[in-house]
């Protein structure tokens, strides 16, 4: 929660210093919707909404979504590993570790006490659920990438 509220503050500074210094004269809300749609500084409070929302509903889809945030996490980690340097052994192990933090969290999320007690999700479905959570995650990764490559 407190991660979410930190992203929407910095969001909000980051958008008043570039109105302040890039945008252009002219109509105020117009302006304000093309510095929004211009920049990227509130697609990181967009991005936690996901695990957020599925914190507060015990239900299957709450699983769902947190397992989605982590499944985006690890594709989008293996997706900008693809960029080191393999040579900076430092930065590897961040990556590596990093990876293997996330699978841990995955497994957890997989026990019986938090999947079925918690969330009502029985063992016969839990692959299917986990499918759906790994697609949704790694789609959004692909749009960020996407968007990112387009410059939108």
């Amino acid at each position: 929660m407190s991660l979410f509220i930190i992203s929407i503050v910095r969001g909000k500074v980051e958008t008043s210093i570039y109105w302040n210094y890039v945008a252009e004269t002219g109509s105020g809300f117009q302006n304000y919707l093309n510095v929004l749609k211009e920049t990227s500084f509130f697609r990181p409070a967009i991005i936690l909404l996901i695990p957020l929302i599925g914190i507060f509903i015990n239900k299957k889809i709450g699983w769902i979504l947190i397992q989605s945030y982590f499944y985006f996490l690890i594709s989008n980690l293996a997706f900008s590993a693809k960029f080191i340097d393999l040579t900076d052994q430092t930065l590897i192990l961040i990556n590596v570790v990093g990876f293997l933090l996330l699978l841990l969290i995955i497994v957890l999320m997989n026990k019986k006490k938090i999947r079925n007690l918690i969330y009502g999700i029985e063992k016969t479905e839990l692959i299917s659920k986990n499918v759906i959570a790994s697609i949704i995650g790694m789609s959004i990764t692909i749009i960020l990438a996407l968007i990112k490559a387009n410059g939108i």
